[in-house]
């Protein structure tokens, strides 16, 4: 039984720590703007990034300095 509660409470922390979800995205002046934002640490680790279309290509850039 205690194996079951273990390897339960290790499943729940690794699948909870290793998941990141895009939270939004926006676009405006021809450039497009996504927010990642991880389940980790509360969104400590949040990142934006600007990234610009082509034809047939995306090119984009984390932008520093911001939420």
């Amino acid at each position: 039984m205690r194996r079951i509660f273990t390897g339960l409470f290790v499943a729940t922390v690794a699948v909870s720590s290793v998941g990141c979800s895009y939270g939004s995205m926006v676009a405006h002046d021809g450039k497009i703007y996504v927010a990642r934002n991880d389940n980790f640490l509360f969104g400590a680790l949040r990142k934006l990034y600007e990234c610009t279309p082509s034809a047939g290509s995306m090119a984009c850039v984390q932008i520093k300095g911001r939420p």
